[in-house]
């Protein structure tokens, strides 16, 4: 709202342009007086007649010229101010258009990884369907045989491999039937503190000693609707990884808080709801990742892991987890520094009865 009270300067320097004008207006006919009645003055008659009117006349007229610089000094000064402005709003303006276009191209890039998974994933759950079908039949068949055989023959135990590697075959499948399913989740309200410390207890025997797991809950404690299974699942497949990326030696920090609405980070938020956010960060001290590594770490099957130690989809499947929960994951890399994930969830605001959350 523009303030619409006068401008103490301008008015000031009119004041000052008066008071000028009006000196030299005084001085100039007291000169005119002085040599038109004075009798002392020895010139010549003609001279004694131009004198007072030639003062007069270059008084007046010097008088106008300073009265008019000095207004058009201060007319120019003023529409020099107005181009400033005029300039700094120009500037604002095209800042703000640059960040939401920068934000639309962030949305418009999550809306687009988002339709090639579930592309990927309805492709990937068609062969995983066949392909489970397949397994049946193999473990089938393989205990049928193995039931006519005696336990201690080598062909019984060779048996017992090939239902070993079924089984992890069906493992596999089931992970890729996971992230595949848009399946409805059973939310509940949840507590994202007590989920956080829940699957930290059940993961600290698995991480090595040399690991250090630290969790920072910088807001007292941060409710969401949410599956805690599946979130347990986020945050294993996160942490796992961060651990792999440090050869099993290194620093994971986790991190809670609140974000207010109308925070530039809820800009890359693709379904806001309007509500206040948490924010969970889980930040390692690994070796980082470059921008093309970053641009396809949520893509189904891909890893940077050498064959045999990963799949490819703990972090499909985690980006999927959190888009079912109405937020979204951010990742943010720097080589031979680590790697830091961004969960933003939405919160539950919960009705306040008699002074007392509901």
């Amino acid at each position: 709202m523009s303030d619409t009270r006068p401008d103490r300067s301008f008015l000031l320097s009119h004041w000052l342009v008066g008071v000028i004008a009006g000196l030299g207006l005084i001085a100039s006919i007291g000169l005119w007086y002085y040599f038109i009645s004075s009798e002392s003055i020895a010139i010549t008659d003609s001279l004694k007649n131009a004198l007072p009117w030639i003062i007069l006349v270059g008084g007046i007229g010097l008088t106008l010229v300073i009265v008019i610089t000095l207004f058009f000094s201060r007319l120019l000064n003023q529409r020099l101010r107005s181009l400033q402005i005029a300039n700094e709003n120009f500037k604002a303006e095209s800042i703000k258009l640059l960040q939401s276009q920068e934000s639309k191209q962030k949305l418009e890039m999550a809306l687009l990884q988002s339709q090639k998974l579930q592309a990927v994933g309805t492709l990937a759950g068609g062969i995983a369907h066949d392909f489970n079908n397949l397994l049946y039949a193999i473990i089938g068949y393989v205990e049928m045989a193995r039931e006519d055989l005696q336990e201690n023959t080598v062909i019984y135990r060779n048996l017992g491999k090939v239902l070993e590697a079924a089984g992890r075959g069906q493992e596999l499948v089931a992970r890729i039937l996971s992230f595949s399913r848009r399946q409805h989740m059973d939310f509940k309200p949840l507590h994202l503190q007590n989920a956080i410390e829940n699957a930290l207890e059940l993961l600290r025997p698995t991480i090595p000693a040399s690991v250090i797991l630290k969790f920072e809950p910088l807001i007292k404690d941060c409710l969401i609707t949410g599956n805690q299974t599946q979130l347990h699942q986020v945050i294993v497949n996160i942490i796992n990884n961060a651990v792999d990326a440090m050869d099993g030696e290194g620093a994971i920090t986790i991190k809670l808080e609140k974000v207010s609405n109308g925070s530039e980070l809820l800009n890359q938020v693709p379904a806001r709801n309007g509500s206040d956010y948490c924010k969970l960060t889980l930040s390692d001290t690994g070796h980082g990742m470059d921008k093309s590594t970053m641009e396809r770490i949520f893509e189904p099957f891909f890893t940077t892991k050498e064959v045999g130690r990963g799949t490819g989809l703990g972090l499909s499947t985690a980006h999927s987890i959190v888009l079912e929960h109405q937020g979204t994951i951010l990742v943010d890399s720097q080589l031979g520094v680590g790697t830091t994930f961004t969960i933003v969830l939405p919160m539950l605001t919960v009705p306040v009865v008699n002074g007392v959350q509901s």
